[in-house]
């Protein structure tokens, strides 16, 4: 629900993908280097003082390091929520608070956006004395978790089924970072993936606003707003290097950077009042070019500066080839030598995913090919006879090896797909892996444990897979794989066979998925401890299925309850306006 989404939905096929996402991040920028703006302005800054926080703003560490990602355009609402709090605090209402949670949610990274919301209620607990003012801020933040009900109530029911939400959290940054904070780059940058040798990873360690933001923000120290913010930057850097549970605490020394180019702005009318007979444009106009020239320096290296076609490069042509011989089936690749979200830049559906948290469902499955369970890549070390069952019943066509020297036995076991160009070398596991199949009959397992344990064990195959209810009494029969006729993401269409038995479908099982059987709804069984399975009649020809969970349906209710009562307030306030202009 981002802006940058929306341009996609719009643009995609008229106007070049480059040229979007470059509109994409000057509307990013534009939106955070407006509201700094407007809220050095109504911190009493001087409107010199709140142009230079703009630049500051936009060439802050954080924004500028994820621009190419959801953390962007979720923190660039900061500033907003902030401005909410300080029209609640000049006797408004709550309804610019609201708007500014909701898109800050909506902007997609729910770390950045739990990070802002406590930033604001740092904020709100300083500023906010009355008890309409404090009414306000619990009323805005609860209209804004109205309206975004649709992003958050959905993810809400995924950690629920999660079992490595702590996983995710407790990193911290490390102390040798901060000699980043003495000048940009000290210790190299990652994101051009070389050259970095500092502690630390990935972009926690840009800590370094620019030498113009920090020059700056140092002389703001002599006053008194200067020190406030001066303090509650630090304390978000010494949460960054404590770290904490559930959340990625290590990047808030990094996204509180911004701070610095609020307490740039008082110390620009600050050393103003020091030079009073400096006139006071060209006293801007110089220190502005030094905040801009220093900040682009500091942020020269940032994955935004990376010329397109070596930040989307063209795909190897032995990956097109791979590509094509795998058709609809899976891959894998042990150790490194294939990364999920990398292989899926170039069309490969791997078996595993990326980020967390995951499923418990997905973490069965990780567990039953590498018990090491290495998150959030869920890497595979090495075959074993069980996980190579488990691989074939999951559709995996071809594995991918990078190591050197003579592959492991069970790979030099399996005939070798020919990729004369590629660094990695890879094996046909199941040329004919289908994605969904036909079973006409099945085993009854207990649980989720016991069903993966059968196929780990060999006890259940795709001739008769392990579902977690009444078994299929039918006359056992090789599978016949089901061709995928659409396939959404959200939404799958298979073409039935016409006989009865299990539809097995090779994708995670999750309460969110509905299946629907030439109009009729049918349940969907959890096949093998992971998978989705329908049971379909004889003459039946058409299968649907639709991912929609609850949260999203419940999310659209709550939206619908924000949305009134958005309409009430107007109401209200506009009634209010009138009453008192009659007056």
């Amino acid at each position: 629900m981002s802006w940058v989404t929306w341009l996609f939905v719009f643009g995609e096929g008229i106007v070049p993908d480059g040229a979007l996402v470059n509109l994409g991040h000057l509307f990013t920028l534009m939106v955070l280097a407006a509201g700094s703006a407007l809220l050095a302005r109504r911190w009493g800054q001087s409107s010199l003082a709140s142009g230079l926080v703009a630049l500051g703003a936009a060439s802050s560490p954080y924004v500028s390091v994820w621009l190419q990602h959801p953390h962007a355009t979720t923190y660039a609402l900061w500033p907003w929520l902030a401005l909410g709090v300080e029209a609640l605090r000049a006797g408004g209402g709550p309804l610019p608070l609201a708007f500014a949670a909701a898109l800050l949610i909506f902007g997609g990274h729910p770390e950045t956006a739990a990070h802002g919301l406590i930033l604001t209620a740092v904020l709100a607990a300083g500023r906010l004395r009355s008890r309409r003012a404090l009414l306000g801020l619990l009323g805005g933040l609860s209209l804004g978790a109205l309206l975004s009900a649709p992003i958050w109530a959905p993810f809400l029911e995924q950690l629920a089924r999660s079992a490595t939400l702590s996983a995710h959290g407790g990193n911290r940054l490390s102390p040798g970072t901060l000699v980043e904070l003495v000048w940009p780059g000290w210790l190299g940058h990652p994101a051009t993936e070389a050259g970095y040798r500092g502690p630390g990873a990935w972009a926690e360690s840009q800590l370094h606003p620019g030498l113009g933001i920090m020059a700056l923000a140092i002389f703001a120290l002599r006053t008194m707003p200067g020190r406030a913010l001066w303090s509650v930057w630090a304390l978000c850097l010494g949460a960054a290097l404590l770290g904490g549970p559930v959340l990625n605490q290590s990047r808030l020394g990094v996204e509180a950077a911004l701070i610095l180019s609020f307490a740039a702005g008082f110390g620009l009318d600050g050393l103003r009042a020091q030079l009073p007979k400096l006139a006071p444009a060209r006293l801007a106009a110089a220190l502005g070019l030094l905040v801009a020239l220093t900040g682009a320096s500091a942020r020269a290296r940032d994955q935004h500066n990376l010329p397109w076609a070596e930040h989307d490069p063209t795909p190897a042509p032995w990956t097109q080839a791979l590509k094509e011989a795998v058709g609809e089936g899976r891959v894998v690749g042990l150790g490194w030598a294939l990364q999920p979200n990398t292989g899926a830049l170039v069309g490969l559906r791997d078996l595993r995913g990326y980020d967390l948290p995951v499923s418990r469902d997905t973490e069965r499955l990780m567990a039953g090919l590498d018990r090491r369970v290495a998150r959030p890549w869920f890497p595979i070390e090495s075959l074993s006879p069980e996980s190579t069952r488990l691989l074939r019943f999951a559709g995996v066509r071809v594995v991918l090896w990078a190591g050197e020297g003579s592959p492991p036995p069970i790979l030099s076991a399996l005939p070798e797909l020919s990729l004369p160009t590629a660094p990695l070398r890879a094996y046909w596991l199941d040329a004919e892996a289908p994605r969904a199949w036909l079973a006409s009959a099945t085993t009854q397992a207990p649980d989720a444990e016991a069903a993966l344990r059968q196929v780990l064990l060999g006890q259940a195959s795709r001739a008769r897979p392990p579902v977690e209810a009444e078994p299929i009494q039918g006359v056992p029969a090789p599978p016949t794989p089901i061709p995928v006729s659409q396939d959404g993401g959200a939404t799958l269409q298979l073409r039935l066979l016409g006989a009865p038995g299990l539809a097995v479908i090779t994708e995670a099982w999750s309460p969110g998925w509905e299946a629907v059987v030439d109009g009729v709804e049918r349940p969907i069984l959890r096949v093998g401890g992971a998978f989705m399975g329908v049971p379909v009649a004889a003459g039946e020809a058409k299968l649907t299925l639709r991912y929609r969970p609850r949260g999203f349906t419940l999310g659209l209710g709550l939206l619908s309850l924000g949305l009134l009562s958005v309409l009430g307030l107007v109401l209200l306030d506009f009634s209010a306006r009138r009453g008192h202009k009659g007056s």
